[in-house]
């Protein structure tokens, strides 16, 4: 299991499950697709860099996650996948996720999401894997 969509009063909230932090981010690419629905075109991929950054780990993916979203609507492309992520601490040792996102453009949307937001958020370990859940704004 990749992701699970957990029931919240107002808005979604979704269980990521990964190995690591690109399989955290990636499988939260997929949550999101998924969730979107997008009604595709044709499959030409598209790709684009990517940065975030944040004061901790769960900040940085909230960051991350946010500006996905925003280039999901103003370029109107679905990305699902980052490739040659790199995640690191740069010198005001803040957390930078940072790679190139690869995408399909759609022709429209079955399900909106207003925000990433920082509420509930967790990112802990769990055996041997890690878990990060988010609540998305709808």
């Amino acid at each position: 299991m990749k992701y699970r969509f957990l029931s919240h009063t107002a808005d979604l909230k979704i269980r990521v499950y990964g190995k690591n932090l690109n399989q955290i981010i990636n499988n939260s690419l997929l949550a999101l697709k998924d969730f979107l629905k997008p009604k595709l075109k044709k499959n030409k991929l598209f790709y684009l860099n990517i940065s975030a950054s944040g004061f901790d780990y769960q900040e940085a993916l909230i960051s991350f996650l946010s500006e996905v979203l925003a280039k999901t609507y103003i370029k109107k492309i679905i990305f699902f996948k980052l490739l040659r992520g790199l995640i690191y601490k740069n010198r005001k040792n803040q957390i930078v996720i940072k790679g190139k996102i690869v995408g399909y453009r759609f022709n429209f949307l079955q399900k909106d999401i207003k925000a990433i937001t920082y509420h509930q958020v967790i990112l802990k370990k769990w055996g041997e894997n890690l878990i990060f859940e988010f609540v998305v704004d709808i």
